[in-house]
């Protein structure tokens, strides 16, 4: 099985400092290692739609939808199926619906294993949601998924989600609540070192 993932862009220039879009890093982590991965981020490249692939799975902003959409059009025209995930799919999961074969709605850890059982299996749910959000110990990018790109120099590191305040016009509340979680100092500290910056 293959899974490509896809950044999409905003427009049609091509981006000389866009940084690492750490979630295509967490999913790769997530992905067991017999099924291949590989990244098209439509900022830095171009995305090849007759490559062969078994599944779709994109990363949405409001801002990139429109763009998602098309995308997403062009592979199920292939034939392939489509996930899409993010800030957009979780809070207008019925729209993504109809451009996408499924939905993730909050964070894909504790999801995306059943998503790639499924997606093997040809039996994708539409919507993929958890009641509660997965703890972030043990949570390692791997950064692999970015060899070959041309990133901005900066490696970008998570300590936590979510926020303790209750700001009314928030998307981060809106996500996830007033629930703060927190990866352990000592993981932070160990990815930092891995990384070498």
């Amino acid at each position: 099985m293959k899974v490509t993932f896809i950044r999409p862009n905003m427009h049609d220039q091509r981006s000389k400092d866009a940084m690492e879009p750490l979630v295509f890093a967490i999913l790769k982590s997530l992905t067991p290692d017999h099924i291949e991965t590989v990244l098209y981020d439509e900022r830095l490249e171009e995305i090849p739609y007759d490559e062969p692939t078994d599944l779709v799975a994109m990363t949405v902003e409001t801002y990139t939808a429109r763009r998602s959409y098309q995308i997403a059009n062009e592979f199920r025209a292939r034939g392939i199926p489509v996930v899409m995930g993010g800030y957009h799919p979780t809070f207008l999961p019925e729209e993504c619906l109809q451009f996408a074969d499924a939905v993730v709605q909050g964070d894909a850890e504790g999801l995306w294993g059943q998503i790639l059982e499924d997606a093997a299996a040809g039996t994708l749910e539409r919507i993929y949601s958890r009641e509660t959000f997965a703890p972030l110990e043990g949570s390692c990018p791997d950064r692999s998924i970015f060899d070959g790109k041309r990133y901005a120099k900066l490696g970008m590191v998570q300590y936590g989600r979510g926020c303790k305040f209750n700001c009314e016009f928030c998307s981060i509340r809106a996500f996830y609540g007033r629930e703060l979680r927190q990866r352990p100092v000592s993981e932070v500290v160990a990815e930092i070192e891995r990384l070498g910056t």
